[in-house]
């Protein structure tokens, strides 16, 4: 039959009433009112939302070169892969993480389904299209969509060239005279109804095909992702490299709780690996388990022991406790020594609480050898 060993009677301990309900009532109501005041006399750092209208008005090319991207496949989320698509016109996709072979981006397939040149592309300009009754952007729709996949890409290409020598002449991106065929149009209309601050309701009704209600948003989130996002990112240091979500702008701090993850971000192979993202998942899921399951682990579980800094944090305490002597009063301390009995030694030449002292009961009644230091270390 299972013996207990050790039991802690509270009722042996002088008591004192306490209302938990009473003081939790307390401490919120103060810790309320000084984040309000705290909030009414700092404020918090507010940045209006980006919007594709304000990266049009601001960098037109910058809009032009992500539509252009979306259009030939050369964009980021054009060849993301999971969840959204599964690369472009037959290309494998570009985003897949996996480590030997375990890849569970992959698993669910393509939930939120994406094709970049239709969704962000095309479709909004056929709406721009009908809506205005703009012929000649029809004709260019036209064009592009019955022409070959390969001409389509001749089109794209000349017109990527083109935008690295492209210049802004009153809010339009002019580039040098080109074989362009029907992209240029396209790329200037789309430009033009980003600027007008409809490209966002038209990625909008896209991604919410045959409904009123829309909360599905996400053609209008993603069609910045990329450069747009990145130098943006990057004016607030707030990009991967700069250890990102961890602080807010400037020097206003973030999710603090995020450092150990964030931190590996800056460091190989975590910073280098192109599945960077899942080895630090899995790396963080590793050491929270460790965390949960310490007392268990062989080794890790005597950690304490080696590196004692229970006795540095509580070294008052204990230099408190060897002048006293409180603990020789102590009702549980058989228990206590029973409970700890054999497990831990004090370092040589430290000095011990004098209520753990085994006393010449406690060597009889437990059996522990005078010559073997075994005292208890609390």
């Amino acid at each position: 039959m299972f013996r207990k060993k050790f039991t802690r009677d509270t009722l042996k301990f002088p008591q004192k009433d306490f209302d938990m309900v009473k003081e939790g009532v307390i401490s919120l109501a103060i810790t309320g009112i000084l984040i309000v005041a705290v909030a009414v006399f700092l404020g918090a750092p507010y940045r209006p939302a980006i919007t594709n209208q304000q990266i049009a008005n601001q960098e037109p090319i910058v809009v032009e070169k992500t539509a252009l991207g979306d259009l030939d496949g050369t964009g980021e989320m054009a060849q993301y892969g999971p969840p959204y698509n599964q690369g472009f016109h037959g290309e494998a996709p570009q985003s897949v993480q996996s480590l030997g072979g375990f890849s569970p981006q992959t698993w669910w397939g393509t939930p939120y389904p994406l094709n970049t040149a239709t969704d962000d592309v095309l479709q909004p300009l056929k709406m721009l299209a009908t809506a205005s009754d703009n012929q000649n952007l029809l004709r260019a729709l036209r064009q592009y969509e019955t022409a070959p996949y390969i001409q389509q890409q001749q089109w794209a290409n000349h017109y990527a060239k083109a935008l690295q020598d492209a210049k802004v002449k009153q809010g339009q991106v002019v580039v040098p005279p080109g074989s362009y065929g029907p992209v240029q149009t396209l790329m200037n209309s789309e430009l033009s109804l980003a600027k007008s601050g409809l490209l966002s309701g038209a990625l909008d009704r896209i991604s919410n095909p045959g409904t009123i209600y829309r909360y599905n948003i996400q053609d209008d989130l993603l069609f910045l992702q990329g450069h747009a996002l990145h130098q943006i990112a990057g004016k607030l240091d707030m990009k991967g490299e700069q250890w990102g979500i961890n602080h807010d702008e400037a020097a206003v701090p973030g999710p603090w709780w995020l450092t150990p993850y964030t931190f590996l971000y800056q460091i190989p192979p975590w910073s280098t690996s192109a599945s960077g993202d899942e080895m630090a998942a899995y790396t963080i899921a590793i050491l929270f388990l460790m965390l949960v399951f310490l007392p268990w682990i062989p080794g890790l579980n005597r950690l304490n022991r080696v590196i004692p800094v229970h006795r540095w944090i509580w070294r008052d305490w204990y230099k408190r406790l060897e002048k006293s002597k409180t603990c020789s009063s102590c009702p549980l301390r058989t228990s206590c020594h029973q409970e700890f009995k054999g497990k831990y030694a004090f370092v040589p030449g430290e000095s011990k609480p004098a209520c753990y002292e085994p006393t010449s009961t406690n060597f009889k009644e437990y059996g522990v050898s005078r010559g073997i230091d075994q005292t208890i270390h609390h």
